[in-house]
């Protein structure tokens, strides 16, 4: 597996675990202080989806899909910016798991509709650029000519 896939999926498990404790803290909620239903509803929802389930299926994906490999692309797509989407996706992830909880908690400063902007607009930028390097690998193959009319011919008979 190359470095892209094992950080993606490693790093999908974290939002997993992540995703699995603040469950639980929900779950838990008449037991806790606050209400972590209504505080963590939405995030604990994108957790899940984008932080494990997209972006394994996007580590995975960048691993198992056909490559066209040239000299400036030796993995069959552009390493940095691939690693840059990753970035971009987490930290637009771990923005929006901080600041609308604070939000919808009432702790809004201010802050917290700039810190969501910004979380989406990274995490937007993030799968504009994995689909732009996974599209070309998604390509159907061409069919194989026949090997020759002659044969074909020969076949009927």
């Amino acid at each position: 597996m190359d470095q892209l896939s094992s950080w993606m999926v490693r790093i999908s498990l974290c939002w997993l675990l992540t995703g699995f404790v603040f469950g639980a803290m929900m779950m838990a909620d008449s037991k806790l202080d606050g209400a972590w239903r209504i505080w963590m509803g939405p995030t604990h929802g994108h957790m899940l989806f984008v932080g494990w389930f997209l972006q394994f299926t996007l580590g995975i994906a960048f691993w198992l899909l056909p490559r066209v490999r040239t000299p400036d692309r030796p993995l069959g797509y552009r390493e940095r910016l691939a690693l840059g989407a990753v970035v971009l996706l987490n930290v637009g992830l771990l923005l929006r798991a901080v600041a609308e909880p604070a939000q919808r908690s009432g702790h809004d400063a201010g802050w917290t509709d700039d810190a969501l902007i910004v979380s989406g607009i990274a995490q937007v930028v993030a799968a504009t650029i994995f689909i732009i390097e996974l599209w070309p690998r998604a390509a159907a193959r061409q069919r194989r000519r026949a090997a020759s009319t002659s044969s074909s011919a020969t076949v009927g008979r």
